[in-house]
């Protein structure tokens, strides 16, 4: 029941996207999204299962995944960018035209509240604390798998000499050593960053290095050390002492959140 239930869920996100591909020029801006959300499901559903959680949970937490970028289409349709800020919030998006497009029809009631609640909120810098346990944690599973998606966007991005498609990271500055010394400075603190702060092509890295102070799982920690993320952007990061001291706490802090039980 429940597999079905997420077949057909993925299925309408795709007949929800299939006329966005075909937009002369935009392909790839749509394609990325579409391969995006698919990693994303796949991501959370490692994650839920690795970490134990209730099947209603496990469930809506798939289905939020194919879900929560749904507004990125008409986003980028419209404004021609993927900065929420100077567009629209997509996360917002994503609920309406889930919801308009009957995307959760057949889904019962219960799974609808906690999938919308997270489609909502997987974009906040924090999420409320007075969300009940189930929509939490469905929320909590869907960030952690769009940012550990992210990671490896970026890095893709960031390998390119002269990236092709700079919507990709928001149309930052491209620049050697520059960065922003209140990027850091929140980072060092123990802070997310702050898309709003971001200038430089180093402000996203060093932001999307932050995220690891976000994330809500074990599991999602595993993966990133797994896959090492955190090293790869770190060299691609100036050898400054500044910098320096950034990596050493970010690797204490990811050494520590793997140790805990």
């Amino acid at each position: 029941m429940s597999e079905a239930l997420v077949e057909r869920v993925a299925e309408r996100f795709q007949d929800f996207a299939g006329p966005y591909l075909s937009e002369p020029g935009d392909g790839f801006a749509y394609r990325l999204k579409v391969e995006h959300t698919n990693r994303v499901r796949a991501i959370a559903s490692d994650i839920a299962s690795a970490s134990c959680v209730p099947d209603r949970v496990h469930l809506a937490a798939r289905i939020a995944a194919l879900l929560h970028d749904v507004g990125r289409f008409p986003q980028y349709k419209q404004y021609r960018t993927f900065r929420d800020a100077e567009s629209a919030n997509h996360a917002a998006l994503s609920v309406r035209h889930a919801l308009r497009e009957d995307m959760l029809d057949d889904v019962p009631r219960d799974i609808r509240r906690m999938v919308l609640g997270a489609v909502f909120l997987h974009n906040v810098r924090t999420l409320p604390t007075t969300l009940p346990p189930d929509t939490l944690a469905v929320a909590r599973i869907v960030r952690d798998s769009d940012k550990l998606d992210i990671f490896r966007v970026m890095i893709a991005h960031f390998s390119q000499e002269d990236p092709e498609h700079p919507e990709v990271a928001l149309h930052v500055k491209p620049h050697p050593t520059a960065y922003s010394q209140d990027v850091l400075a929140g980072l060092l603190n123990g802070e997310t960053g702050d898309y709003r702060r971001i200038v430089w092509v180093n402000d996203f890295k060093l932001m999307v290095v932050g995220w690891l102070y976000d994330l809500n799982y074990q599991r999602s920690c595993q993966m990133l050390h797994d896959l090492g993320y955190l090293d790869t952007i770190f060299e691609s990061l100036p050898k400054d002492p500044q910098l320096l001291d950034l990596r050493r706490q970010i690797t204490t802090h990811l050494a520590r959140r793997l140790a805990d039980d």
